[in-house]
């Protein structure tokens, strides 16, 4: 039971930010401002959704490789949390948040996030 909570000490940095995502994605939608203009054509959303997710998973591959203690073959893990997470959030704001609405094209940003942040970390870190 110690070496487990000894290991967890790593995801600490990802637990943080994957809550700071789930209060952003528990914002009712009347208090989110809808883009106007210029703004709705480059979908900022979607730069959004990459921009919460790529730090979770960089922090995801942090944590799993001072775990590990190496670098190869760690992304398997960090992909598929980060993958399930991110379809759970556009399902809450489906199902549970009042005024959002989580669809598949969030999602595919939240998931192209996931790998973004894996490819980055890889990128610092060879």
């Amino acid at each position: 039971m110690g070496a487990f909570f000894m290991s967890i000490k790593f995801y600490i940095p990802a637990f943080v930010w994957a809550l700071v995502i789930f209060i952003i994605i528990a914002i009712p939608g009347v208090y989110i401002p809808k883009p106007h203009g210029a703004w709705e054509l480059l979908s900022p959303d979607k730069i959004i959704h990459l921009a919460m997710f790529a730090p979770f998973s960089y922090l995801m591959m942090w944590g799993h490789q001072k775990r590990k203690g190496r670098k190869n073959n760690l992304f398997v893990a960090p992909l598929i949390i980060g993958t399930i997470y991110a379809i759970s959030t556009e399902a809450l704001q489906f199902y549970v948040v009042v005024g959002r609405n989580g669809n598949i094209y969030d999602a595919m940003a939240d998931i192209i996030g996931v790998i973004l942040g894996l490819i980055i970390f890889h990128k610092i870190n060879d």
